[in-house]
């Protein structure tokens, strides 16, 4: 009787959780380029967890203060990303799995100043950010009224990006918990592939 009642525990919370959803907020995210300070200090990014897609359990908010206390900056500075660049297997998996990624926009207010040196290159690359934004807010906006994006561009003869954004992002814990699942899949079956060719070269050099 214990052991069927945590079975069922554990299934009702698997179920909950596999039907569940993740949502980012963020707000009043600004970035200059030709300023001092690129980023603003009063941003805001909030993490929900919504149970079902529906109640929200969880709210965690994460501000610059948070980010600089977590020294978020030092440890993305002690990445290795060159060790990654220079492993073609890791690097297509991230790809891939970035690829990969699937989330909705619910709600995006994006406003975009960019200018270049060159006037000509300036009229070229803003229709050309504006079209590729505009392609991607109609497969993940929700809802065409919730959708206010504006990239204009600047003619001041020098480079420079100006970016204000608020939006609100989610994704299913579901395809979480796939992606995740597809990622560790690839892992083993890249040392599969591995261990196969390193026993293939022993076997030839014996020969030789």
């Amino acid at each position: 009787m214990v052991f069927l009642f945590i079975l069922i525990t554990i299934l009702l919370i698997g179920f909950i959780v596999f039907y569940s959803k993740i949502q980012i907020e963020i707000d009043n995210f600004k970035f200059c380029s030709i300023s001092k300070r690129h980023l603003n200090k009063d941003y805001e990014i909030i993490v929900k967890l919504y149970v079902l897609g529906l109640f929200p359990i969880l709210k965690i908010p994460i501000t610059k203060t948070k980010l600089e206390k977590m020294k978020v900056k030092e440890k993305i500075k002690n990445i290795d990303f060159k060790a990654i660049e220079e492993n073609p297997r890791l690097n297509k998996k991230i790809i891939e799995t970035i690829k990969s990624i699937e989330f909705s926009i619910p709600k995006i207010n994006l406003y975009i100043e960019i200018g270049t040196e060159n006037a000509s290159l300036t009229s070229i690359i803003v229709p050309t950010i504006s079209a590729i934004i505009a392609i991607i807010l109609r497969q993940k906006v929700k809802k065409v009224k919730n959708q206010k994006f504006i990239v204009q561009p600047i003619f001041q003869n020098q480079n420079l990006v100006n970016l204000s954004f608020e939006g609100i992002f989610e994704i299913k814990t579901s395809h979480i918990i796939n992606i995740i699942y597809r990622f560790n899949k690839k892992e083993k079956e890249g040392v599969k592939e591995y261990e196969r060719t390193s026993n293939r070269g022993a076997y030839d050099y014996s020969y030789e």
